[in-house]
This record gives structure tokens, sequence and C-alpha cells, in this order.
């Protein structure tokens, strides 16, 4: 009884949690803390500021013994249960906790993710398992395995890809090496393998969680049908779509209630967000911090990968396996713009944002820098052939520490390369987010993973390459 009085003594005033509540000793003196294990005789609680204390169960009053033996079965079925869950997934998806009080980077690692995407709102991590022939998720083999964090660092969904038509058969390299090769399964097989995967995921889940219910999920053109399993404030939530993809998501129960729709960021929140995320050096440099990072993986999906970081840069939840779906990406890869972005305007203007379209004739930092200096990111038509990779590749490494004479070598070359014939092959979409008007470079971002983050060209360069269109989303 002599740690509760002590307790008692030095616990600061704090505000009550639903979990906490007053546990009172049998001579009659009261606290505030939260239940957190019982062993034997002893129980373990949360004081208010955060540190934790024993107590035996012996020096508390029957209600409350009553109370921690009730929570105490409670907590070790709820671990037997997460033990059974992780067993179905063949890895450690379980910690026992709600998905939104779990720890992102445990819980990354327990996946074995790797980081992906890091911003002040939030993190990211990614594996693309469908090679590893030894990693399964319920019993099948995902392509793609993505993990969201918010900005405490709990997790705010996990969202798994099986059978996908940008996937499945794909014989694609990854980052710029994607060009270089890209192949895809006929539709009869991935028809199967997509059946495939939908059984063997949802007989998991229902062996371990019992059967699903089905609701309608999602927004706009988005909006599906989906199995449904509840367990411990989680939803896993399994969608089929045909001849398109199978995903399992893993979301907070109160999302799935509210069916997938997310809340929308003011105006005023939005546009004080994008000007703090702008950095402007010495050197004349200026671009945009804080801009996701998704990679598109060995597949032709740079148009939806980039479009999901442009929406998740403006407040909006995206992912590129739907928005492949709704820009009807053909298989392997390969999406029309015009198409994408007419499929995403209703998404965009039902949260109270715009879209907006420049064609150029030829690329200039005034095209770009009004947008820049607002920290919104500019979406570019483009061709990612390989000299242009090259020069940009050596330019950004160098740029900081070559001096005026690796300048003008650098100049140099892309004069060169503008007066060739303009390239028509390897399409692409990235995003310019930066300039130095100075230098006369542009910044550019591709979706390829973190060492594609941010890389600056000379104009000149940009320019050969450029396809003339330049896509925005605006507050």
């Amino acid at each position: 009884m002599a740690k509760l009085l002590l307790f008692l003594a030095c616990v600061a005033v704090a505000s009550a949690s639903e979990a906490e509540r007053t546990f009172t000793s049998i001579e009659g003196d009261r606290v505030r803390a939260t239940f957190i294990s019982v062993d034997g005789n002893l129980a373990t609680l949360l004081r208010p500021d955060g540190k934790s204390f024993e107590t035996p169960l012996s020096s508390l009053s029957t209600k409350d013994r009553e109370y921690i033996s009730a929570a105490g079965k409670q907590q070790r079925k709820l671990r037997d249960e997460s033990e059974k869950l992780n067993e179905a997934a063949g890895q450690k998806i379980s910690t026992g906790k709600p998905i939104s009080e779990m720890d992102a980077q445990e819980l990354a690692d327990n996946l074995g993710l790797r980081p992906e995407s890091t911003s002040k709102h939030g993190k990211s991590w990614r594996i693309y398992a469908g090679p590893k022939k030894d990693y399964t998720l319920f019993g099948a083999i995902p392509y793609s395995v993505a993990l969201y964090s918010d900005e405490t660092g709990k997790v705010s969904n996990v969202s798994i890809v099986y059978a996908n038509k940008g996937d499945f058969g794909s014989t694609a390299g990854f980052a710029q090496d994607h060009f270089k090769s890209n192949g895809s399964a006929s539709a009869d097989s991935l028809e199967d393998a997509m059946k495939q995967d939908e059984e063997t995921i949802a007989k998991a889940l229902t062996s371990t969680l019992g059967e699903c219910s089905k609701q309608r999920y999602g927004e706009g053109d988005t909006r599906r049908t989906i199995k449904r399993w509840d367990w411990n404030e989680n939803a896993f939530l399994l969608s089929s779509e045909d001849e398109e993809y199978v995903s399992l998501a893993i979301v907070p129960k109160e999302v799935a209630d509210n069916g997938g729709k997310s809340a929308r960021m003011t105006d005023t929140v939005l546009k004080q967000r994008l000007i703090e995320n702008v950095r402007k050096l010495e050197n004349g440099d200026v671009y945009i911090t804080e801009i996701p990072m998704v990679n598109q993986g060995p597949k032709g999906y740079c148009v939806p990968a980039t479009f999901e970081r442009a929406m998740r840069t403006m407040g909006l939840d995206a992912d590129m396996y739907l928005l492949a779906m709704i820009g009807n990406t053909a298989a392997g890869g390969g999406t029309s713009v015009t198409a994408l972005l007419n499929n995403v305007k209703s998404a965009v203007y039902r949260k109270g944002r715009r879209t907006k379209e420049d064609r150029i004739s030829s690329l200039k930092i005034r095209d770009v820098k009004r947008e820049i200096d607002k920290g919104i990111p500019v979406m570019w038509t483009m061709f990612s052939v390989d000299e242009y990779n090259k020069i940009t590749n050596e330019n950004t490494a160098g740029r900081t520490s070559g001096g005026a004479s690796f300048r003008e070598a650098m100049n140099e070359r892309a004069d060169q390369l503008a007066k060739r014939p303009k390239p028509d092959e390897n399409g692409h979409v990235c995003m310019i987010i930066g300039y130095n008007e100075e230098t006369e470079e542009i910044a550019v971002s591709d979706s390829w993973g973190k060492r594609f983050e941010l890389r600056w060209v000379p104009l000149e360069a940009a320019d050969w390459v450029s396809n003339g269109r330049l896509f925005m989303i605006l507050p």
C-alpha cells in the first residue's frame, strides 16, 4: 500500500482519458490510473504523468480486483488472438494493439519494410515482395506492402496489394531501368491469380476472425464493394476489382465505419503548410520539401504514382493502384495523363481543390516559378531517355562542389543535347519541384524512391526531353 500512497503524494493533475479510472484501496484512498497488466498478485498501473507503478491486488477494493481480473482475462484473450492472427498472416502484423496505437517503425521492422518517404506530416515504408517467393501475407504473395504513419509515428493504415494488372507478369526494372524491359501476362492468367489470391486471403482471415461482412467503401470513382473483418478496433478490408487488383487494407475501425471518406483540409491550413515547405537557399536554389515519395516499382505506373504524390501533398488521400484503375492503366503500366486527370477531377473538386493544365512549346523557368514559390509541385510530361538521366545524375552529384568549370561543362553538354532531334520514346511523368534562375536549372522528382527525390538538371537538357504539358492541383 505504501507505493499507492506514494503515488497519491506525487501525481500531477491531468485530464482523464477513457482508459483511466479511479482505483480505491481497502483503506479508502483513491487514485486515477490506467490498468496495464497483472501478474499473480501484482497489478501494473499507469499514472497520468506517464510513469507506471505496481501495487498488490490485496491492497485494492473488491470492485477493483474484479475489474483487474476481467481486464487481465481480456488482455490474455487479445494476446492469444493476436498470436493466432500473426500465425495466419505468416508475419508479425499484430502487436495486440489497435492499429492507431501501434508504433509504425516497429510494425515496419516486423514486416521487413524499407523507408520510402519521410516528412514532418508522416512517414511511409514499402517493399515490392513479388519476386520474394518466401514472403507471404495471409497465405498469398503480395506484390506491394506499404505502411503509412501519422505525424506522431503511429500507424495510419497498411496497404497490401496482391495480383494486379500493373505488377503481374511485368519484366520491367526498378527506377530509370524500368524503360529497358516491360512485359505483361495475359488477362486470363491474371484473372486466375486474382481469384486464387482472394480466396486464399479470405480463408485465412475467416479462419482467424470469423465470417466477414460486406460494405461499400471509398469515394467517387474509387467506391467499391469490399469484404470486411473487424478485430480489436482494426478493420481488415479485402478488395477484388475485375482485371485490376486484389488488395487488403488494414485501417482503424472508425475509418471503415465512415466508408473510407477523408476529412477535408481547409484552404488556410493547406496554403500555410505549402508555403512552409518551400526552401530558398543563398545559392539561388528554390525547391519544395515534404512531398511524399511513392515508389512506382517495376511497372509503368509513373502517372498514377506521381498523381498520388501530388494529391497527398495537397492534403488529399490517394493510392496509385486505385488511380491506375480509374485512369484505365494498361496491363504492366502505361496511363493516359488526360484520362487520369479527367477521372480524378471529381475527387479533387469534392475536397475543394482545383486542377490546372498548361501546354508549352518550350520549357522555361517562368512556366513553373509561380507555383513552386507557393509550394505547389508541377507534374510534367517528358521523355526519360538515357542521355537525360545521365546528365541529370552527374549534374546533381557535382553541382555543389564542381565550381565554375563544372557548370560550364554541364551547360555545354546540355547545349549539345538541345541541338539533337527531340526524343520520342520512354514517355514519362515526373514532378518539377524547384528552380535556380541564376544557373538556369530545374529540380525534378521522380516516383522511383528516395534516391530520385531531388535531382537538378540544366534547363536546356530538360527542354530537350519536354513533351510540353504541365499539370497542377491547386488549393
